[in-house]
């Protein structure tokens, strides 16, 4: 009886140890380490609001168009013909004055404004330093979702010119 005992403990002992080191011990597989998240931005980034103040405004003949806008505001014409300058002006505010190059007038053209706080970080996309739908933010060193088209705060406001009578 001894001796079944031995072998028994014995074939128990071989059997554990055989289990141990057959490397059949289930690994969990590693999780990705991403980089953290970015704080949330504020969400409606709105466009900036803009008032005509003079379309008719001349100099030498050549029709002026004065805009006001919030300070920071960035713009971009959509035609080559039309040049603007801007100043801040006392209020706080920016006037941006635009005209034609060629001297144009009674004329529309277009004008692409921006709320200047709005704009979102360079997001680099599929780095692999974050999960998926989000870009890596390098200068923030965090991941961050890619802001929608439609928040961007711009909007195209339509600027007609007027015309220089008796100058």
């Amino acid at each position: 009886m001894k001796t079944a005992r031995i072998l028994l403990v014995f074939a128990i002992a071989t059997f554990l140890l055989l289990t141990a080191c057959s490397g059949a011990v289930p690994v969990e597989p590693a999780q990705p380490q991403y980089a953290p998240l970015c704080q949330a931005a504020s969400t409606g980034c709105g466009a900036p609001r803009v008032s005509l103040l003079d379309n008719q405004y001349c100099i030498d003949k050549v029709p002026y168009a004065i805009l006001s806008v919030p300070a920071g505001t960035t713009y971009e014409s959509q035609d080559p013909d039309m040049e603007c300058v801007d100043q801040l002006h006392n209020d706080g505010d920016l006037r941006v004055t635009c005209h034609s190059i060629s001297g144009k007038d009674l004329w529309s053209y277009d004008l692409k404004l921006c709320n200047g706080a709005c704009s979102a970080p360079a997001l680099e996309i599929g780095t692999g330093q974050c999960q998926e739908g989000y870009g890596y933010d390098a200068a923030n060193q965090c991941c961050a979702a890619p802001a929608p088209s439609s928040g961007d705060g711009c909007t195209i406001y339509k600027v007609d010119l007027g015309v220089c009578v008796g100058e």
